[in-house]
């Protein structure tokens, strides 16, 4: 008998990961019920080739409409014949109130842990864990760097498909190198990406791939510096949310990724520390290399993905690349923690204890 299995996610930040579930458990023959606001359906309409069925939660209304929202879906799980329900996101006080609705409930919760933050002395999460019992986390690194809670299960999974990857590279000129995301002092270390342009080859184009709204300070003040630096026809900045479409189009086109993470600055507190990057799922999935800084090369999951540089010798390392770059893709194509597949594989074998 085909098995329906619910997809859970409330938050709407971290839709990238639900491709590779989905294709996992239609590749498992199952049924997939998808509960999310209508915001997340909207925002991927991929999905409708794939779900069953949607229930979508609506939360405004206050506190009372936040909690009987999460029992309604319990509900509707359960009179569906649910036997386990991944959550996309495992935290926060929705899916604390889910988790507490549901402690007698026999359905099985998976959870994905998106900051190790989150094992370590949140009390709402400790109220999750009554209930959830095992874990994935995205990256390997992160997994050696916590222990489970008691009675808890933990593993790792890239989630490293998205609609549209296999597309044929764009041809073009020049070296492109993408950095996933907006402009953001508190994710990229901005300083350092401008003191890194100082003689940069000419022939170098770079593009934030995220909103950078025109309102934000962070965005106005590094347009001014790129403006005295010479640099702001070179820079590419988008100042609405970018589609997947275009996503694809400018990745297709794309020759490395620079997370633009950098030790002692605010980008290395909020990655590599407790939570992975999306670049590096993006440069896993696309099998685009990433230029990283040297301090995390001792992170062995990156090791066949990336080239090293300092913020001195950047301009250098680019200069130099064109060779480096295409043997990296090619070992990248060979190396099979980054075949989605195998990822799916992972990921099936955890949710359903499979050997």
């Amino acid at each position: 008998m085909t098995e329906t299995i619910a997809l859970i996610e409330v938050g709407g930040s971290h839709d990238e990961c639900l491709l590779t579930q989905i294709h996992a458990l239609k590749r498992h023959q199952c049924n997939i019920l998808m509960i999310c606001t209508q915001e997340i359906r909207e925002r991927n309409p991929q999905f409708e080739n794939y779900i069953d069925e949607f229930y979508i939660l609506s939360f405004h209304g206050g506190k009372f409409r936040r909690y009987s929202e999460m029992r309604r879906s319990l509900v509707f799980m359960e009179e569906r014949g649910v036997k386990r329900a991944v959550l996309n996101t495992a935290q926060g006080d929705l899916i604390r109130n889910l988790c507490i609705q549901a402690s007698f409930s026999p359905i099985e919760f998976i959870g994905i842990i998106h900051t190790t933050r989150k094992l370590k002395g949140s009390f709402t999460q400790k109220v999750i864990n009554r209930k959830v019992k095992k874990y994935l986390l995205l990256s390997k690194y992160l997994l050696s760097t916590v222990d489970p809670p008691k009675g808890t299960v933990l593993e790792y999974f890239y989630p490293i498909r998205f609609d549209g990857q296999d597309a044929e590279e764009i041809a073009h000129e020049g070296l492109n190198i993408s950095i996933i995301g907006g402009v953001e002092n508190r994710r990229k270390d901005l300083d350092g990406f401008c003191a890194m342009l100082k003689g940069i080859p000419e022939n170098v184009r770079f593009t934030f791939l995220g909103k950078s709204d025109p309102k934000n300070i962070d965005v106005q003040q590094f347009k001014e510096r790129l403006k005295e630096l010479n640099m702001l026809g070179r820079v590419q900045l988008f100042d609405r949310f970018v589609d997947q479409e275009k996503f694809n189009e400018e990745l297709r086109k794309t020759d490395a990724i620079l997370p633009l993470i950098h030790p002692n600055t605010p980008s290395a507190d909020q990655y590599f520390k407790n939570q992975i990057a999306g670049a590096m799922s993006v440069s896993f999935a696309y099998k685009i290399p990433m230029l990283l800084h040297q301090e995390y090369a001792q992170i062995e999951e990156m090791n066949a993905a990336s080239l090293y540089y300092t913020l001195k010798n950047f301009a250098e390392l680019v200069d130099n690349t064109e060779d480096a770059l295409y043997g990296k893709k090619k070992e990248m194509e060979q190396h099979k923690p980054y075949n989605v597949k195998h990822q799916e594989d992972r990921f099936v074998q955890f949710v359903f204890g499979l050997e």
